[in-house]
């Protein structure tokens, strides 16, 4: 049994299309802090993009997760699974899946930030 985190939303963008494996979607949510300089303190490397496992067991959502491209901006509910062996993943299990509407950018632009919003408070 994996630990979980407390609920929380993230936005961020499709990493690749998801894949369905028996009503699942699971996929790759990718987001860059705002900042753009999050090195750890007394570490002299930065963390400028990151790139999440997420799984989704609804399979209406999951199919209509399937079908958006990389890059689709989204924004997810869930709670993390933090590994509880050296075995097991870090995943986000996902609840619910929206899909932001799409909008011109800059190719150029920055991507999205990660924004962690408690949902409950514990």
């Amino acid at each position: 049994m994996s630990v979980r985190t407390h609920p929380m939303t993230l936005s961020g963008t499709l990493a690749d299309p998801a894949v369905l494996i028996n009503s699942q979607a699971y996929f790759r949510l990718t987001y860059t802090p705002e900042d753009h300089n999050c090195a750890p303190e007394g570490s002299e490397h930065e963390v400028r993009e990151a790139v999440l496992p997420c799984a989704l067991a609804d399979p209406e959502a999951a199919a209509d997760l399937a079908e958006l491209h990389s890059g689709a901006p989204l924004t997810v509910s869930g709670y993390l699974a933090l590994p509880d062996t050296y075995t097991s993943d870090l995943r986000l299990v996902v609840h619910t899946a929206v899909v932001e509407p799409a909008t011109q950018r800059d190719p150029g632009a920055p991507r999205p930030a990660l924004h962690l919003v408690r949902t409950e408070a514990h």
